[in-house]
């Protein structure tokens, strides 16, 4: 290589660096501006006659209005309780209004899905970890035998009673307490220290 050729190359380099400095600058991700607005998270969905304080707070400080939508059903606002009354979808709406310093902030709507309380059904509960349950159900009261030989804790008699989406059993002597899902389909459970989600039987159909 001559002399020349050397320094040429040797003056490129820094022209080269730039270029990619420059790229690299046009790449870099903007700063995300800090959000401004309301932090309003309800519940997603809630039982008939279940009631609900609902809150809200403004990055900017400002007191935050809930109002319930003309969309509503199924539930009314009173006092700043939420009462859930009937099926329906219940929405509110979260407004914080500006004052001399603060810009009004975006409304924040949420929904509130009213379901019934979930099912006990009447049947062998199963789970993939090996336990099992015999469950026979007459009215709010449920009873049966629960086989959990496969975590180590053999067979035993229980019995409770069911009131919307809390199971309160004894198990073995024990009182436990159980947590239906809102379609009734899992039972979620712990027993000395061990989490234990049994799967209902199929739902049998209205007749």
């Amino acid at each position: 290589m001559s002399a020349r050729q050397f320094r040429a190359r040797k003056s490129v380099a820094p022209l080269v660096l730039s270029a990619l400095a420059l790229v690299g600058a046009s790449c870099a991700t903007e700063p995300e501006a800090p959000y401004y607005g309301i932090h309003f998270y309800p519940p997603a969905y809630s039982y008939v006659g279940r009631q609900h304080t609902p809150t809200a707070t403004a990055t900017s400080g400002l007191p935050v209005t809930l109002t319930l939508d003309a969309s509503s059903t199924g539930c009314t606002f009173s006092g700043g309780v939420l009462s859930f009354d009937s099926l329906g979808t219940c929405v509110v709406n979260a407004n914080q209004p500006g004052d001399a310093t603060h810009p009004a902030a975006p409304q924040v709507q949420r929904s509130i899905s009213i379901v019934p309380c979930p099912p006990m059904r009447a049947g062998l509960w199963t789970s993939p970890l090996g336990p099992y349950a015999n469950v026979s159900v007459s009215g709010s009261t449920f009873y049966g035998t629960a086989n959990l030989t496969a975590l180590g804790f053999g067979v035993h008699p229980f019995a409770g009673t069911v009131n919307c989406e809390v199971a309160s059993m004894t198990l073995n002597g024990s009182p436990i307490l159980g947590w239906l899902s809102p379609d009734g389909s899992t039972l979620s459970s712990q027993y000395s220290g061990v989490d234990i989600v049994l799967n209902a039987p199929p739902e049998l159909p209205a007749e």
